[in-house]
């Protein structure tokens, strides 16, 4: 593998390949992926999915440490390593109005983690610092070693700062302060789903407005809007630990390789689905891919 293959390769761990293995037990668009890389006539067929995830990995860490790297450490550093699937979540992706936070953890409050790879300008970190002010307790940059001087001219004290390094580790470099005072409700309530505004509301109002649907999203909006920024925090936190969080989900986290961490997380895979993908990783990879 060289250096110029990495951005393609790696999209072999992109929710996409994730998701054609484990509902068809073989991915086509993983076949395409090494096949314009050149990769396809090279492989060793005998070799697991399981392996070959990990190889790729170990070059992607080695070569190209793409965002799926960074987030793939903080799934094991943190999430498995400080904390534990039992007190702990970890979004990917999630939408915080204009903005997509990277990697969010929760559990007894939250911390969003902005990643700025070493190829990433961050001409838009500023905007999206602003952005998690609004909603999340904590807020950390994580960076390549040659970015920390770049994030560091763009963040406040307030804001954490780690880097990774090449030893596969996390460094602190700046502790990110507690923020949870000065959120924004109205910027909380929007990036809940109905189904969990309401249940906020009954919480802490005992019932939800009993409006016609038409103006049901307003009505329960003006309500949220009272609650104190702490309390809407603490209640949007309680609320998002709840999305897919569930015991057949950890079993499925802990059971995949580490370079498979961050992937199992992101990838909404039915119980089918992960079965079937747990089982597929012990299979030789020539009977996962369109190999000729």
């Amino acid at each position: 593998m060289a250096p110029d293959q990495g951005p393609a390769l790696a999209r072999f761990f992109s929710a996409a390949v994730i998701k054609e293995f484990a509902s068809e037990g073989r991915s086509e668009l993983g076949t395409k992926i090494l096949k314009d890389v050149g990769f396809l006539d090279k492989l060793d067929p005998l070799t697991t999915l399981g392996s070959f995830f990990d190889n790729v990995y170990s070059f992607l860490f080695r070569s190209y440490r793409a965002e799926y790297v960074y987030k793939n450490v903080i799934a094991q550093k943190i999430l498995l390593g400080t904390h534990s699937l039992n007190t702990t979540f970890m979004l990917t992706e999630f939408r915080t109005g204009v903005c997509r936070a990277d990697a969010l953890l929760l559990n007894g409050t939250s911390t969003v983690y902005e990643i700025k790879t070493a190829y990433d300008s961050i001409d838009r970190l500023s905007r999206q610092i602003q952005a998690y002010r609004q909603l999340f307790d904590r807020v950390c940059v994580v960076t390549a070693p040659s970015q920390i001087e770049n994030v560091r001219n763009h963040i406040d004290e307030d804001i954490g700062l780690m880097v990774l390094s090449d030893r596969n580790t996390l460094r602190t470099i700046q502790k990110p302060s507690s923020i949870k005072r000065t959120v924004l409700p109205s910027v909380i309530f929007d990036s809940l789903r109905r189904s969990e505004y309401e249940e906020i509301i009954k919480e802490h109002f005992g019932v939800v407005p009993k409006v016609p649907n038409t103006i049901i999203h307003q009505a329960c909006h003006d309500l949220f809007c009272t609650l104190d920024p702490v309390k809407a925090h603490d209640s949007m936190v309680s609320t998002l630990k709840k999305r897919r969080s569930s015991r057949r989900l950890n079993e499925f986290i802990e059971s995949v390789p580490l370079s498979l961490k961050a992937a199992s997380l992101s990838c909404k895979l039915s119980a089918r689905e992960q079965s079937q993908f747990s089982l597929l990783l012990n299979t030789e990879i020539g009977d996962c891919l369109s190999i000729c």
